[in-house]
């Protein structure tokens, strides 16, 4: 949907552990790309706990493996009623096995990097301990001068990513392809969603207007995956989150994938 900000709500631990690593992977490139380097550090971190599987999390490869399954078998079965998408279908069934194939083996230079990098590693530790001697404040001071060379700390690991951000890239936009867009309206700011028992769903997606978004206006969901609490609330510069009591009309779908 054009000229809307989308936002993911995963009912399942699995698209859990695929959202965070999509959205990990983003805020990676992206700090990257801006020559970010205390951003770029942060996100390596996060994307090093969802790859190894830290800290409560699963290790995510698998997880991305799952998905991709799930999506093939919900293809193929959709083949056996719409004959006349099928050599659409297999395409897509054969670019899913590719990606497959290509993360089988994990990403192991991608993880080695993460686990024995030394500044990810110094990174780290600034986050863990209680640091009296001034270890955080000298490494900030220090990553301007190490970024002076960037490329050559960076790059390795970006190109050890390469398949899974294809494989990450390939199932995102999948993920939007089996459902049409539900239009819904907040009365009085608040709502509700029954998913169907029968089909069970992986992710929730809300899309609000890019405008509502800029005036703060966010959604908050509650529930499980057999009743779902749709409340907006906002958010205004300097103060307190307050619930949002007018009307709001959103779009949302139900993604009957990774339940």
């Amino acid at each position: 949907m054009s000229d809307t900000v989308q936002f993911s709500f995963p009912l399942s631990s699995r698209m859990r552990s695929f959202i965070e690593l999509r959205d990990g992977l983003a805020c990676l490139e992206s700090a990257h790309g801006a020559h970010d380097g205390p951003s770029w550090l942060h996100a390596a971190c996060d994307l090093r706990t969802s790859l190894i599987g830290d800290h409560g999390r699963k290790p995510v490869v698998p997880e991305v493996i799952a998905l991709l399954q799930d999506v093939e078998t919900y293809l193929n079965g959709l083949s056996k009623g719409a004959p006349h998408y099928q050599d659409h279908i297999r395409k897509a069934c054969d670019n899913i096995q590719h990606h497959i194939e290509q993360l089988m083996p994990g990403v192991p230079d991608a993880a080695r990097i993460l686990e024995n990098d030394a500044l990810l590693g110094a990174y780290l530790n600034t986050q863990k301990k209680h640091d009296w001697l001034g270890h955080k404040l000298c490494l900030h001071q220090s990553i301007k001068a190490i970024w002076n060379h960037s490329e050559e700390r960076t790059l390795p690991l970006h190109r050890a990513l390469v398949p899974l951000c294809n494989a990450v890239d390939t199932l995102d936009g999948m993920l939007n392809d089996f459902v049409s867009w539900k239009k819904e309206v907040a009365i009085g700011g608040s709502g509700h969603i029954t998913p169907d028992r029968k089909a069970p769903c992986g992710l929730l997606v809300i899309a609000l207007p890019e405008e509502a978004v800029a005036d703060g206006i966010i959604p908050d969901i509650s529930g499980n995956r057999l009743a779902i609490r749709v409340r907006f609330q906002q958010w205004l510069p300097g103060e307190k989150t307050i619930d949002y009591k007018k009307d709001q009309p959103y779009s949302m779908m139900l993604i009957p994938i990774g339940g």
